[in-house]
């Protein structure tokens, strides 16, 4: 009994190699001003549709929630505090957030008045909470003492960004970074 013979696998044709994706998009929003930002301004920005822009994001909260989480993955230090270390560890941190927030126009300052906290935002505060611990905190002064942390480095940054810092004496975040840790007592 002979065999039908069998077809041919077809090779997947390859279509159009996508404009779009979400790094590139995270990417394109980080340089715009967040107050400010459009899906349309963005698609604009980016050479598309609009309505491609929707296919990655849901409008322009959802566009913020994830310029936010992916703000908050690249501020956290890599390696966690340990009891030597949760003083460095904040102070990283600390240092990480002014550069790579400062770099986004506005999001210092959505960031203090709460704007967008987002799931990537919990990893932040978990491990900040966490450095306070390991200093002899316990947590509900830990909690406590990452909100003034945060809102200090938050506040610095946002006020820097907007220029309204006195140019005499020339202001300096290590100035404040000194007052937060020597100001902490567990």
């Amino acid at each position: 009994m002979s065999q039908a013979p069998r077809p041919a696998l077809r090779t997947p044709r390859l279509g159009r190699p996508a404009r779009l994706d979400l790094d590139r998009i995270v990417a394109a929003a980080s340089t715009m001003d967040l107050d400010t930002l459009t899906m349309q301004a963005l698609a604009e920005r980016l050479g598309v549709a609009t309505s491609a822009l929707y296919r990655w994001v849901d409008g322009r909260e959802g566009l913020l929630d994830l310029v936010s989480s992916r703000m908050a993955e690249r501020v956290v230090p890599a390696v966690p505090p340990t009891a030597e270390t949760w003083q460095v560890w904040l102070l990283d941190l600390a240092r990480s957030v002014r550069r790579e927030f400062a770099a986004v126009p506005g999001f210092a300052t959505r960031m203090l008045t709460g704007s967008h906290r987002v799931a990537g935002h919990l990893r932040i505060e978990e491990g900040a909470v966490a450095a306070f611990m390991l200093g002899g905190a316990d947590r509900e002064h830990a909690r406590q003492y990452w909100y003034v942390f945060a809102a200090a480095v938050l506040g610095w940054t946002s006020i820097e960004e907007g220029g309204r810092f006195p140019a005499d004496p020339p202001m300096d975040f290590e100035v404040l970074l000194d007052v937060l840790m020597r100001g902490y007592r567990a």
